[in-house]
């Protein structure tokens, strides 16, 4: 049985529950309350020492990031239904896409969106240079029509089949959105696209 442990809001477990479904795995879920701290618990930091969330536990070992997470359940599954066929011919190509997509959203949006959360949500009183702000927004506007240039032609993101990519980039983009960044067309499709499938999580 694995274990997830999440957040008893929404939060980046949501792509681990969602990857868990797609993949047909039996799970378990434990909430544990943020506001209450309870994620620093000494029976959580037995756990995962960083005290984050999303953690899963699985034949008495512990995982920790989502990315690395969902990746490592794809890899359990015989068929690996979530990332492209080693036995395609053009595989190479394939896999250095899905790699290409998540690298950049990772480094030219989350890195810059992150920053942003913790400066206009999060309120955890570190000290940002004036204008950090604005900084990261443009950043990620200059990055923005790439990644959603990659749906102009395709239904997903590294390509025409659905792929950890799509979990990681609709946590992405509907991050962005609760930021307030206005999202292009091509992109609003594509979340709603996700958003019908059978196992995409509803909460």
């Amino acid at each position: 049985m694995i274990t997830l442990y999440k957040y008893t809001h929404p939060s980046r477990a949501e792509t681990v529950i969602w990857a868990l479904e797609e993949l047909g795995f039996d799970y378990e879920t434990k909430e544990l309350d943020g506001k209450k701290g309870e994620q620093r618990s000494p029976e959580f930091l037995a756990i995962n020492p960083f005290g984050k969330i999303p953690t899963i536990t699985h034949n008495g070992n512990h995982f920790t990031e989502s990315l690395a997470i969902i990746e490592y359940l794809n890899d359990l599954h015989p068929d690996k239904p979530l990332t492209p066929n080693p036995d395609d011919e053009d595989y190479a190509e394939k896999n250095y896409k899905l790699r290409q997509v998540i690298s950049f959203g990772m480094i030219e949006i989350e890195s810059y969106l992150w920053i942003l959360t913790k400066i206009k949500v999060l309120n955890n009183y570190e000290s940002w240079p004036e204008g950090t702000e604005q900084n990261c927004m443009q950043s990620i506007q200059s990055a923005l029509p790439i990644a959603s240039a990659w749906l102009d032609n395709q239904d997903y993101i590294a390509g025409n089949r659905f792929t950890l990519a799509d979990i990681y980039y609709q946590h992405l983009f509907s991050w962005l959105k609760m930021m307030g960044v206005d999202l292009p067309e091509q992109v609003k499709g594509y979340l709603k696209r996700l958003s019908k499938r059978e196992k995409f999580p509803r909460r």
